[in-house]
């Protein structure tokens, strides 16, 4: 629930979705293709600016975020880095391993510097679209632009259901807590796989009142929404061109101090 509390906070909630979405799929594309260390480094940056000044959010939410998918991107980086090599191969750092050397060279380094930053400067584009457009306001763009109606739809109904599998996950374990039902290696196992299974249950037993309260609604194989009273945010396009302008001058400057 953070990131859609977060956006209905946000000064840009009430900008139309679309706007949005091409910026931040535009600078995403870009950091992508160009692969660099520095490239990422400025998306990340440049959302981080637009999250915390135009829309209003403090800048420790942004950095809280961040750290979210930090320990997965360096665990990741670290499996990239680290490679063995036969013994005499010139490293920057390495560790013998009976008759083999488990380190890194300049071009792993490189590589997994390209790899992280490339991934951070594509977590920031996600959040600035996440911490400043709630998720219905996502599937109206999305339906603007042609995409099916079922998968916008199977988007709509899977978000929804995240949170009523965590709002029962929670439940069950604290009624299994207050049962003493985590004491101990054997019993947490068992309570674990008691939690799992009725998770499951519980979440299809939901699914189907919420489709029996559906059809009792007159549902008739899509789901209506209306959409919200937005402004045209037009301003956001010349916005785009500039930051993707911005990060293609970065590469650009980049290639020239390589070369």
């Amino acid at each position: 629930m953070g990131t859609d509390r977060y956006a209905y906070q946000s000064r840009l909630r009430r900008v139309a979705p679309l706007p949005k979405l091409v910026l931040a799929a535009a600078a995403l594309v870009v950091c992508l293709c160009c692969d660099s260390v520095w490239v990422g480094l400025t998306t990340v940056l440049a959302m981080g600016i637009l999250i915390t000044v135009l829309g209003g959010l403090p800048v420790k939410v942004y950095l809280h975020f961040l750290k979210v998918p930090l320990a997965f991107l360096v665990v990741g980086g670290i499996t990239i880095l680290i490679h063995s090599y036969p013994t005499g191969t010139a490293t920057l750092a390495a560790l013998p391993v009976g008759e083999r050397l488990w380190g890194f060279t300049a071009g792993d380094l490189d590589q997994a510097a390209r790899l992280f930053c490339k991934a951070m400067g594509a977590v920031g584009c996600m959040y600035f679209l996440s911490l400043n457009t709630p998720v219905t306001d996502l599937t109206m763009a999305l339906e603007r632009l042609r995409v099916p109606r079922l998968a916008v739809e199977l988007m709509e109904l899977i978000y929804r259901f995240i949170f009523v599998l965590g709002a029962t996950a929670a439940n069950i374990r604290l009624a299994q807590e207050s049962r003493l039902g985590y004491q101990g290696f054997r019993r947490s196992v068992r309570s674990l796989g008691e939690l799992s299974s009725m998770v499951f249950l519980r979440a299809w037993r939901k699914a189907q009142s919420i489709y029996t309260a559906l059809e009792a609604r007159g549902y008739a194989g899509s789901l209506a929404t209306l959409a919200g009273d937005y402004t045209p945010g037009l301003w956001l396009l010349p916005l785009t061109v500039a930051i993707a302008g911005g990060q293609l001058l970065v590469y650009g400057l980049e290639r020239m101090a390589v070369g």
